[in-house]
């Protein structure tokens, strides 16, 4: 199984990056479906999951920040 440490490629766009570890991590979650539900196969879904969960948060943050800065008034160039 491919760690979740190494799926982010380093790009400009955090945002990207973000839904390109999601699309990889459901692929992870969803290959463990058919597997039997072991102990270990259980902590795998879950430790799937809460990176699914961090990188929705990340993605929420970073578009609020976003619209935090867009809202900002434009200070006038001298």
């Amino acid at each position: 199984m491919t760690k979740i440490s190494h799926l982010a490629a380093s790009s400009s766009c955090p945002v990207s990056d973000a839904l390109s570890i999601i699309r990889q991590t459901q692929v992870q979650l969803h290959a463990l479906t058919d597997a039997s539900a072991t102990a270990n196969v259980l902590t795998t879904r879950i430790e799937l999951c809460d990176v699914l969960l961090g990188e929705i948060s990340g993605i929420r943050s970073s578009l609020a920040k976003d619209l935090r800065r867009t809202r900002e008034p434009q200070l006038a160039l001298i």
